[in-house]
C-alpha cells in the first residue's frame, strides 16, 4: 500500500471517529435522563444494605433537588401540603428509610422537553416494587420541572399527576 492511500485511510478513520463522537455527544436531554435514572438508583434499596449506604444514597438523592425545590405528592404520601426545600425533602427521605426493607424503583416513559437554556420539563412514570412476601408494586405518573444551576440539572418541582396510581400485589 502506498503512502498516499495510508494517509487517506487515516484521515477517513479520524473523520469517522469524529462523526461518531458528534452523534454520541451528551445533549441536555441525555444529561437530564441521566439525573432521573440516577434518582431511581438512589431510591432503590436492597435488604442487605447497611445504614451508611442508605444514608449516602439519600444524601445523593436529596442533592439532586434544587435548594428551593417543591414536592407536591399528597396523592402518593401522607403529606397534607407541599414540601418545600431540599432539607425538608431530605428529612422526609431520612424518616422513611428505616421502614424500608427493600425497594426497587424504576422509571418508565421518560419524556424530556428542554424549554430554555436552564429549564426543562419531564413527564414520566415511576414504579416501585417492594421485597415483601407479596412483592407489592406501585406506579405513579409525575410531572417534574428541572433547572440548570451551576452546570447541573436539578429538580425544582415534582407534581404527582392526579388520577394515575396503580397499586396491587401478586
Amino acid at each position: 500500500m502506498n503512502q498516499g492511500v495510508r494517509w487517506l485511510l487515516v484521515v477517513l478513520g479520524v473523520v469517522g471517529l469524529g462523526y461518531l463522537g458528534w452523534l454520541n455527544r451528551p445533549t441536555e436531554e441525555r444529561r437530564i435522563r441521566k439525573v432521573i435514572e440516577g434518582m431511581a438508583g438512589d431510591a432503590t434499596f436492597t435488604g442487605g444494605e447497611g445504614n451508611i449506604s442508605r444514608i449516602a444514597k439519600i444524601e445523593s438523592l436529596g442533592n439532586r433537588f434544587a435548594v428551593d425545590a417543591e414536592l407536591h405528592v399528597d396523592q402518593v404520601l401522607p403529606i397534607e401540603s407541599a414540601l418545600t426545600g431540599r432539607d425538608a425533602i431530605k428529612g422526609l427521605l431520612m424518616m422513611g428509610t428505616p421502614q424500608i426493607g427493600s425497594v426497587e424503583v424504576k422509571v418508565h416513559d421518560v419524556q424530556v422537553t428542554v424549554t430554555g437554556d436552564t429549564e426543562a420539563r419531564v413527564s414520566m412514570t415511576a414504579s416501585a416494587k417492594t421485597g415483601g412476601k407479596r412483592g407489592d408494586f406501585t406506579a405513579q405518573e409525575f410531572d417534574i420541572r428541572m433547572v440548570k444551576t451551576e452546570g447541573k440539572w436539578l429538580v425544582r418541582r415534582v407534581d404527582a399527576v392526579a388520577g394515575f396510581r396503580r397499586s396491587g400485589g401478586r
